[in-house]
């Protein structure tokens, strides 16, 4: 270790032992570095705790679809239903408001930091199962001198699956 140190010291100090331009260039690429590893730390956890408010959103509406499917199955109308699930635009964006509006509840839709845009279900039947994706854009933002300026933005994509036989 001693040996790594003497040699790395005279390129961080000239002969008159002040710093070096070099050595400016290296303690600012350090807190660059630095910097980016922990925005995308803070853009992974955050990703992460939508996600989860999404997928408790989705088991909500689950439960939603459920009691929906179950009624109109017990009155022998469930083409009718999935008519209405995937010609009705009134329909899937009451869902959708339902979910948007569960989701606010769990992790706020617009901070300092980020802001979700976009939430979005589709509906697909696939065999005896109805298939929902979730998807919304979560675009990021960091501060400097005073604005935003946004920096990344990431998809988040979740599906679900209700079975439809009882």
């Amino acid at each position: 270790m001693d040996k790594a140190i003497t040699k790395i010291r005279p390129a961080l100090r000239n002969e008159k032992g002040e710093i070096t331009f070099y050595t400016c260039f290296f303690v600012v690429g350090v807190v660059m570095l630095i910097s980016f590893l922990l925005l995308y730390a803070s853009v992974q956890i955050n990703v992460i705790n939508i996600r989860n408010g999404a997928k408790m959103e989705l088991n909500n509406l689950t439960a939603s679809i459920y009691a929906d499917t179950y009624r109109s199955q017990r009155e022998v109308n469930y083409e009718e239903y999935m008519r209405t699930l995937y010609s009705s635009a009134t329909y899937t964006q009451q869902l959708e408001r339902t979910v948007r509006d569960g989701l606010a509840t769990k992790v706020q839709l617009s901070t300092d930091d980020y802001r979700i845009r976009n939430i979005r279900l589709a509906f697909n039947l696939t065999g005896d199962k109805v298939e929902y994706v979730f998807t919304c854009d979560v675009e990021f933002y960091i501060s400097m001198f005073g604005n935003r300026y946004p920096t990344i933005t990431r998809n988040v994509r979740l599906t679900g699956y209700h079975n439809v036989k009882f």
